[in-house]
């Protein structure tokens, strides 16, 4: 009652649901009808790592056009170099 905000925050938001068999996307979706029964309340999204969000794009950015929902994601940048990030230096699933 009379919550103006929420933040869904963890280490990393993105791995949601990993162990759960579902994902972040599939909670947000499931967020908006809660959400819109308290039309001065909003929703931020936590930082979250590309590994656990780059198949979930599609879905976090249409669920990121709701006017009730931040559209703003916090994704680190650990380096602008596919060098750096490779597997001989930060051996990340991901490149640039």
């Amino acid at each position: 009652e009379g919550v103006a905000e929420v933040w869904l925050s963890s280490e990393d938001t993105g791995a949601y649901g990993i162990d759960l068999q579902t994902s972040l996307s599939a909670l947000l979706l499931r967020l908006i009808p809660v959400l819109e029964k308290r039309p001065f309340a909003s929703l931020r999204v936590g930082m979250t790592n590309p590994p656990y969000v780059l198949d979930q794009l599609d879905t976090l950015a249409e669920v990121m056009e709701h006017p009730q929902i931040y559209a703003f994601l916090h994704v680190p940048v650990q380096s602008g170099s596919n060098e750096v990030l490779g597997a001989t230096r930060m051996n990340r699933e991901y490149t640039v």
